[in-house]
This record gives C-alpha cells, sequence and structure tokens, in this order.
C-alpha cells in the first residue's frame, strides 16, 4: 500500500458497513431477544433463557472470527481486497435474523442466532483487515476514530428506531419484537454490497495487498506470537471492557422490569430511549472527542478517563431503582465506550503486521465476543447469590451482585493500563513509547 491520503469514499464505506452490520448485532442483542425469549415455550427463566442464547451464539462467533480472518488475509494476498467475505456475511446474516425472528422453541432460537453471530464474524473480520489495508498509517487515528463512531452511531441510531417501531410511530404492524429483529440486518445488505463494490475497485487498481511465497506464510503459533505481549494485554483490556458493558446490557430489559416494576413492553421501549441517548455520546467522543483528549494528557489516561466512566455506570445501576439513573447510567457507559474503543483500535493498528494484519484482528475483533458468552453463561449464578436483589419491586433475581461484578472487571481494567504499549501523543507520529503518557 502506498503513502497516500485514504480516500473520503473509502473511509464512508467502510463506517457504513460497521454502521449497519454491527447494529444488525447489538439492537436484537440488547433489546430484541430479551422480549423474544419472554414468547418462547420454556421452564426456564427469562434470564437463563437469554443465557443459553448469547453464549451460545457468542462463543459460535469466537471461533468464527480468526478463522474468516484467514480466510481474509488470503482473499487479500490473491485479489486485493475482502469483499466477498463482507457481502458474503451480510446476506448470511439476515436470512439467519429472518428464522430468529420467526422461530417459537428455545432450540431453534439458539441455533438461528449462532447463525446470525457467525455471519456477522465473515464481515468484521474482513472490515478490520480492510482498514489496514487500504488506509495509510498516517490515517488511521483518525479513521479509527470515525470506524469506532460509526459503530456507536448504530447503536444509537439502533436504539432511536427500535423506540419509534416499539411505540407505533412507524405504524402499527412493525410495533413487534420481529421488526427489531430484521431493520438493522436488512440495511446491512445494500451498505456492504457497496463497500464491497468499492474495494473491488480498490483492489483491482492496486493489485494483491500481501505477496509472498506459500512457504514463508507464518502458521498460527507463529502469528501469534509474533504479536507481541502488548498485544495480549490489549486483548485482555477489551474483553474486561467489554464485558463490563455486557454486565449493563445483557438483562436491561429484564432489569427494569424487576427493578422498577415496568411492563416488557414498556421497559423495551426506555432501553430503546437509553440506548439512542448513550449512543449519541459515544459517537461524539469517538469521532473526535477521544483523540483530542489522548493529544492532551496522553493514551493512557484518556483509555482511563473511558473506562471510569463505565465503572461509574455499572455501579450507578447497582444502586438505582429509578428510570432517571438507568438513562444516566447509560450516558456514561455510552461516553465511557466510545472512548475507549476510538483509542484501543488505533493501538492495535499501528502495530499490527499487515501480512497478518486480518488474522491478528480477527482475534481481535473476537474480544468484543468473549464477554457475550462469559458474561451470560455466568450470570444466572451471580443473579441466584444469596436471597435476592437488595432493591426493586422483584427481588428475586441479584441484578446489585451481577452490577457490582461488572464494576469490579472495570477496575481490573484499569489496572492493565501500565502493561500496555501505546502511540505517542502526537497522532502522526508513527513512533511509539512504553512510557505512560
Amino acid at each position: 500500500m502506498s503513502d497516500h491520503r485514504v480516500r473520503p469514499a473509502t473511509i464512508a464505506a467502510l463506517c457504513i458497513t460497521e454502521f449497519a452490520a454491527l447494529g444488525a448485532l447489538v439492537v436484537p442483542a440488547i433489546i430484541a431477544l430479551q422480549l423474544r425469549v419472554r414468547e418462547l415455550e420454556s421452564t426456564l427463566t427469562p434470564e437463563s433463557r437469554l443465557s443459553w442464547v448469547t453464549t451460545c451464539g457468542a462463543v459460535s462467533a469466537m471461533l468464527a472470527g480468526p478463522i474468516f480472518g484467514w480466510l481474509s488475509d488470503a482473499s487479500a494476498r490473491r485479489h486485493g481486497h475482502r469483499a466477498t467475505w463482507i457481502i458474503g456475511g451480510a446476506v448470511a446474516g439476515l436470512g439467519c435474523a429472518v428464522v430468529a425472528a420467526n422461530v417459537t422453541t428455545l432450540p431453534a432460537l439458539v441455533l438461528a442466532w449462532i447463525g446470525v453471530q457467525v455471519s456477522y464474524s465473515a464481515t468484521f473480520a474482513a472490515l478490520f483487515g480492510s482498514l489496514s489495508d487500504f488506509v495509510p498509517a498516517r490515517d488511521r487515528a483518525r479513521v479509527s476514530g470515525l470506524f469506532a463512531a460509526s459503530g456507536i452511531a448504530s447503536v444509537a441510531f439502533g436504539g432511536a428506531l427500535v423506540a419509534m417501531l416499539l411505540s407505533g410511530h412507524l405504524g402499527a404492524a412493525l410495533e413487534n419484537p420481529k421488526s427489531v429483529f430484521l431493520a438493522m440486518a436488512v440495511l446491512a445488505v445494500p451498505t456492504s454490497a457497496f463497500t464491497s463494490w468499492h474495494l473491488r475497485s480498490l483492489g483491482r487498481a492496486a493489485g494483491p495487498i500481501v505477496v509472498e511465497p506459500p512457504a514463508e506464510k507464518p502458521g498460527v503459533v507463529k502469528t501469534l506470537i509474533g504479536a507481541g505481549g502488548w498485544f495480549w494485554w490489549l486483548l485482555a483490556q477489551r474483553v474486561l471492557v467489554q464485558a463490563a458493558y455486557t454486565c449493563m446490557t445483557v438483562y436491561a430489559v429484564l432489569y427494569l422490569v424487576r427493578r422498577t416494576g415496568e411492563e416488557a413492553h414498556d421497559a423495551a421501549v426506555l432501553v430503546a430511549i437509553a440506548t439512542a441517548i448513550g449512543g449519541t455520546m459515544g459517537v461524539l467522543v469517538a469521532a473526535g472527542g477521544a483523540r483530542s483528549l489522548a493529544r492532551r494528557i496522553g493514551y493512557k489516561a484518556a483509555l482511563g478517563v473511558g473506562i471510569l466512566c463505565l465503572v461509574t455506570a455499572t455501579a450507578l445501576m447497582s444502586l438505582s431503582t429509578s428510570q432517571s439513573a438507568f438513562v444516566v447510567a447509560h450516558v456514561l457507559a455510552g461516553s465511557g465506550l466510545g472512548t475507549y474503543l476510538a483509542l484501543d483500535l488505533v493501538v492495535a493498528l499501528t502495530l499490527l503486521p499487515t501480512a497478518s494484519a486480518g488474522r491478528l484482528l480477527g482475534y481481535f475483533t473476537t474480544a468484543r465476543k468473549i464477554p457475550q458468552s462469559v458474561v451470560p453463561a455466568i450470570a444466572p449464578a451471580l443473579l441466584a447469590i444469596g436471597s435476592g436483589d437488595l432493591l426493586g419491586v422483584d427481588r428475586s433475581q441479584n441484578y446489585f451482585a451481577l452490577l457490582i461484578f461488572g464494576s469490579a472487571l472495570g477496575v481490573v481494567a484499569l489496572g492493565l493500563l501500565g502493561r500496555l504499549t501505546v502511540p505517542d501523543k502526537n497522532e502522526h507520529a508513527p513512533a511509539l513509547t512504553a512510557e505512560s503518557r
């Protein structure tokens, strides 16, 4: 790849697909699945049903992410782009979402959600690899911020869309969980098609991204070892940050039902509104505020600010029974997550070698799936601690324990800042320093 500046059309293509594809996953996970599991025929509690669905889906995505990263690396070497995996994942994801929106049993929903997660894993692995392929080093800090902002914007937009759907503002026929499941998945197909067409054009003009004899291709173990210790510390921190956020969102609708006594439909509308507001704050900080903060106080300190916002948000939810506190917590969480995700991707893109970027970024993107499998898997045990919750109308599930656990994970993530290698305050400087900034 040459050292020219990245094309605006390339930035737009990558960002709009991240926007639509991430929304197709996050919006159902935060809201629609919690409504769908209540409709299923099962003797399990709604929380346990949801745990089965989200855990199985996330584990499948974790296994699929590195595989699709490796396959997209191979496509880049042969064709100069990863377009096939972007559009293929979006189309398959829509098909599986249609199935998930219509099944009536828990096992069927589990299988359908696995299909959704695996499909979009292909899209995300190729998207992250394309950042390394087509964005020069001097532009990566700026583009990474925009890329992160587009992902968070999808959460904000999706939350607003769900609120309008469930409140009947877009028609009575769409006032149901099925519409919530499919809205963003439908949007992901044309955006992925445009991005695939654009990357194919760039790939044909530039030729193969990496040219190397097959015998010299590093194996999986060699690739992972070559990533360096910084990669593993950053990966561990990303897992902890995402886990803290997942503790807030995995049962958000059910949390409101039990803590405030809201009906499930009304609780879902409030979650959608809070998600939209929190996502909007995340967009603002990810699109420029995070980089501006990092230039002033350094990357480590800025990452710490983002994590601290998440810790505060989970602690606030653990001690609250009011709707206003729920919304405030989501604003804090959106700001914190936006700050963190805008900056940790800069660190990863700066250090990863181009030849194995897709494969390693496959593992990096998989990190956000680990909490989606681990947290729902252990959450029922946390909810069962003691005699029940400390607060709320229905205290049968200990949400205090779950949310304090999320706060503790955030504190551990703060402690890992000292282990990180981060970019210099000057975003255009490729040099890195291990010193705390």
